[in-house]
């Protein structure tokens, strides 16, 4: 009688969770009596290369850049969803180069003459199924910066979720390699320090026709992203 009570005992404490569903189908069985974080610390790195050229008549200009962006911030939860903060957004590196091409000289422009520079908005996490997606968006600038009779904006980096950027380009449709679709499986942010990487390349080139004249605008670029998150429970 004594050894089937401990085994009906034994049975129940092992089909039974130590946290309500929500929370333990979140947690692995070996957690149960670890605390949910209060918040989460929240590091970006984005970096990347690219180059973009103009042709217009007689004249051609071609350019070259490279970045490193750092954004710091954290989140908490909010019932179902996160409330986000913003700390930090810090352009560590640029080195930009343009060249003017024209019938009779040649004009070259170095990282000092660009006074735009890229600049990150992390505008939300959209919380989809059981992935966390990062909307973001790299803001570009015109070109060429040497004097033309055409300006085109340069467009940098971009998530798969964002649509804040009011331009005739669909960024999504021309990644060629890699993908933006930057996300994290929310179940691991509640047990441990997160890190993944992403990359992709995107290539956009495209003859206009303006005022009956042929203009070619060309922008490339490759991109690298690290997300780290960090759990708090104080």
């Amino acid at each position: 009688m004594v050894k089937r009570l401990l085994a009906l005992l034994l049975f129940s404490l092992l089909i039974t969770p130590c946290l309500p569903h929500s929370v333990f189908s979140l947690l692995s069985s070996s957690s149960c009596n670890q605390a949910l974080p209060l918040w989460w610390e929240i590091r970006i790195l984005l970096i990347s290369d690219g180059n973009y050229t103009t042709k217009e008549g007689k004249a051609s200009y071609s350019g070259k850049y490279s970045f490193t962006i750092r954004w710091t911030g954290c989140m908490e939860k909010d019932d179902l969803d996160f409330l986000l903060y913003y700390e930090n957004s810090e352009l560590i590196k640029f080195k930009a180069e343009e060249k003017g091409i024209f019938p009779e000289t040649t004009r070259t422009l170095s990282t000092k003459d660009f006074l735009d520079k890229p600049s990150f908005s992390l505008n939300y996490i959209l919380k989809k199924g059981d992935n966390l997606h990062f909307n973001f968006i790299v803001k570009g600038f015109l070109t060429p910066l040497n004097e033309s009779e055409h300006k085109f904006f340069l467009m940098l980096p971009a998530s798969e979720e964002n649509s804040l950027e009011s331009s005739e380009i669909n960024y999504n449709s021309f990644i060629t390699k890699g993908s933006n679709s930057v996300f994290l499986d929310e179940k691991r942010i509640y047990l441990s320090n997160v890190k993944k990487k992403f990359t992709w390349e995107w290539d956009y080139k495209k003859w206009h026709i303006i005022q009956d004249k042929q203009v070619f605008f060309s922008n490339t670029h490759e991109v690298k992203v690290e997300i780290f998150i960090k759990p708090h429970l104080k």
